[in-house]
């Protein structure tokens, strides 16, 4: 009994650490409401470690296009995500518009999309370690399909 009680706290700590990792770069948030012509919530958390692995199952002939046209630019993205990870919360863009309105900002480790017009509501969420690991897996794809 003592065996089978070892047993069942190993698959429980394993099962919370890899919970633990897959979380570990924070989680993206979604979330939609559609106020006209009906209304409709759509809510998504999920963790961000999910985007950069998928990426990994997507055919290098699908990313081909879109990892070429980011290769060059790699230098400045990675100097844009450093600073945007050092600088304390701010907002990047704002526009105010009669009905409209469109934030986005940086909001802790994240970057943050909040736009609300007379129809929708729309807040997105997405961590900058995610983005930036995301990106550099686009990046690394460009490099297999040009070998």
């Amino acid at each position: 009994m003592v065996l089978l009680g070892k047993v069942a706290l190993g698959i429980a700590g394993t099962a919370i650490a890899g919970i633990g990792l897959i979380c570990s770069e924070g989680m993206i948030e979604v979330n939609v409401v559609e106020k006209q012509p009906e209304a409709h919530h759509v809510y998504v958390l999920a963790p961000a470690m999910l985007v950069p692995i998928a990426t990994h199952f997507i055919p290098s002939s699908k990313l081909g296009h879109a990892s070429a046209e980011i290769k060059p630019w790699m230098p400045t993205i990675r100097a844009a995500l450093e600073q945007l990870r050092a600088v304390e919360d701010v907002t990047l863009v704002e526009v105010r518009e009669p009905g409209q309105h469109v934030v986005v900002a940086k909001s802790g480790g994240s970057v943050v999309v909040d736009v609300t017009d007379k129809d929708d509501v729309v807040h997105v969420s997405a961590p900058i370690r995610a983005i930036e690991s995301t990106v550099e897996q686009v990046a690394a794809t460009s490099a297999e399909t040009q070998d």
